[in-house]
């Protein structure tokens, strides 16, 4: 598990490191100096399988380390965590650094220390995350072959494989509702009103996940995308961070992976806190957690 602490200075580097050393904080297996911040690597001492239903709890088990680790005596800027998902990549040891091909990225190891999943919760103080979805075992997918499927369900293998049909109705695309234009639209704005630097590059992604959920084409949306570039380079607040067109053509990258879990894992708190964008729920919503609301208390009084 790895978490990326940015603007550290060097009494922030002293701090982390003397937290380390007095046990305040988990002493990491290895620290990556990736240039204006560090990188914990903390291994396990067992591999994960990352089966989707165990991909949400461990994205909260990650934040919650995220947020024990970078606060005010870490980072200059401790109001502003990166809360970054399990599949995060980052920048490899050796390989050149923000700052330059003189400041390449360097790791250095501060312990032998492999860790369980028990052992990163339990140094958070009040963790609440459930770790015991990460025992369940995931659901084994059919071991019918296609031979054998064409036997028992003559008329879904007459649709599905003969005819090519779609596994969702035409109301569906990707296998996700498709949204009014309008929620695309409206994303534009907010990249234009309300992203800042540290959420423009999934400001970028986030309008990849709209585009698929309002059926937009993804020309359209590339070309969106890189329209956006001048704004989003004019919030540079620091010199060693510019956003360039490298950045947009790279979270572009989602376009080419699974549509369908782009669409509906960049849920709206993922889109709030990687682009640090408040996105208030809808009317619907708030009917559904009044009525909850109502009906725990009229339950308390009973």
């Amino acid at each position: 598990m790895v978490v990326d602490v940015d603007y550290v200075g060097k009494q922030q580097l002293k701090n982390l490191l003397k937290q380390f050393g007095n046990g305040v904080q988990l002493r990491p297996t290895y620290l990556v100096s990736s240039g204006k911040g560090v990188h914990l690597y903390y291994f396990l001492q067992e591999p994960v399988q990352l089966y989707r239903n165990r991909e949400e709890v461990l994205a909260e088990l990650k934040e919650a380390l995220i947020r024990r680790l970078w606060n005010d005596t870490s980072s200059i800027r401790p109001d502003s965590p990166d809360i970054i998902g399990i599949y995060q990549g980052f920048r490899c040891v050796g390989s050149q650094s923000k700052l330059g091909v003189d400041f390449p990225v360097k790791a250095y190891k501060l312990s032998e220390n492999r860790y369980t999943l028990e052992d990163i919760k339990a140094s958070i103080p009040s963790c609440k995350v459930d770790l015991a979805p990460l025992y369940e075992k995931p659901r084994r997918k059919s071991t019918v072959t296609l031979e054998e499927a064409k036997e028992l369900y003559p008329e879904w293998y007459e649709k599905r494989i003969v005819q090519g049909e779609p596994k969702q109705k035409s109301k569906k695309q990707g296998g996700t509702w498709v949204c009014n234009e309008a929620l695309y639209e409206w994303w534009k704005r907010k990249i234009t009103e309300e992203v800042k630097a540290g959420g423009r590059y999934f400001s970028i992604m986030a309008l990849c996940s709209y585009g698929l959920k309002c059926g937009i084409s993804e020309q359209k949306i590339r070309r969106d995308a890189y329209a956006f570039l001048d704004h989003l380079e004019s919030l540079t607040e620091d010199e060693d961070n510019h956003f360039s067109r490298a950045d947009v053509k790279d979270a572009l990258r989602a376009l080419k992976g699974d549509r369908k879990r782009l669409s509906t894992i960049a849920s709206r708190e993922w889109i709030e806190d990687n682009t640090k964008v408040t996105i208030p729920a809808n009317k619907r919503n708030y009917r559904k957690q009044e009525a909850h609301l109502y009906l725990a208390r009229r339950k308390k009084r009973i």
